[in-house]
């Protein structure tokens, strides 16, 4: 006569391997990631940050989308991704980009109240979240020094 396993023998093996599945896939890249931004020592309030992850071509495609946060009075931020809409950001490499700017609400006009220097709203800054997350992934901005002004001599 066959012997037919019970779930006492499967089903705990079974349950571990079903929370193994959920807990490692690709929420599990997932971490916790907040910071401050200042802008010349001083809270940047008011500002968007967005993490969006760089795809190694490489590799398979990010297992998740790009991430974003918003600066209080003391310029600290909590990261959420943006789908699904939960806490987080993907573990690896950011392009990170920060914005002070609001919609002028007029058609053809560009946005207004911009503060953060343009190398950090082009793209070109990188920040790579750990494994375990972070709440130090904090961000100094500097106001590029204005050119100098010559005087035309008169002759």
């Amino acid at each position: 006569m066959p012997r037919y396993l019970s779930f006492r023998h499967v089903g705990p093996a079974v349950v571990a391997a079903l929370i193994g599945v959920i807990s490692g896939g690709c929420n599990g890249d997932i971490v916790p990631v907040s910071g401050q931004v200042t802008l010349d020592g001083e809270p940047l309030a008011g500002a968007v940050i967005s993490f969006q992850p760089i795809r190694n071509s490489s590799a398979d495609p990010p297992t998740a989308t790009g991430s974003v946060g918003h600066t209080d009075a003391q310029g600290q931020y909590v990261l959420r991704l943006v789908d699904p809409d939960r806490s987080g950001a993907l573990v690896g490499e950011h392009t990170v980009t920060i914005s002070t700017a609001t919609a002028s609400g007029v058609e053809g006009e560009p946005p207004q109240g911009e503060r953060a220097p343009e190398e950090w709203r082009d793209g070109s800054q990188r920040y790579t979240v750990p494994a375990g997350g972070t709440a130090n992934a904090n961000f100094d901005l500097v106001t590029p020094a204005a050119p100098a002004k010559t005087s035309a001599k008169k002759k």
